[in-house]
C-alpha cells in the first residue's frame, strides 16, 4: 500500500475462515449463537468504559444518566429542526469514526442549522 493512502478494514473480516472464507455465504451470520456465546457472562454493552464500568462494581447512575440523555434528545428534538450546513463533512475513520470540516482533522465537529419548531 502507497504511503498515506486511505483505506477502510471490512468489520466482519474477522470472522471470515477457513476453505471457503472468501465466498459470498450470508448464512454464516444468520444462523444461530453458539451455545458457548449464550451462556456466556458478558457483563454488559458499555463495560469497557471507564465511565460505568460493569458487574457487580457497575455505576448505580449509569441507567439515570441514560433516561437523563432521553429526556434531554427527546426535548431538543421536540422543539427545535435540525438541519445540515453548507460545510463539508468528511468522515474520519478511526477507532471511532467522527465527522470533521476537513480531511485528516481529528476535531470532531459537524455543522447544522437549528431552528425553533
Amino acid at each position: 500500500m502507497p504511503f498515506r493512502e486511505t483505506t477502510a478494514l471490512d468489520g466482519v473480516g474477522r470472522y471470515r475462515t477457513g476453505d471457503d472464507a472468501y465466498e459470498w455465504k450470508p448464512e454464516r451470520w444468520l444462523g444461530p449463537l453458539p451455545e458457548t456465546v449464550e451462556r456466556a457472562a458478558i457483563p454488559g454493552v458499555y463495560s469497557h468504559l471507564m465511565t460505568f464500568l460493569g458487574g457487580g462494581r457497575s455505576c448505580i447512575g449509569f441507567t439515570f444518566s441514560q433516561l437523563e440523555m432521553k429526556v434531554v434528545l427527546s426535548e431538543l428534538l421536540g422543539n427545535f429542526v435540525f438541519e445540515p450546513s453548507d460545510r463539508p463533512v468528511f468522515w474520519n475513520i478511526s477507532g471511532v469514526t467522527y465527522p470533521s470540516t476537513s480531511i485528516g482533522s481529528t476535531k470532531s465537529e459537524l455543522w447544522l442549522n437549528v431552528k425553533r419548531r
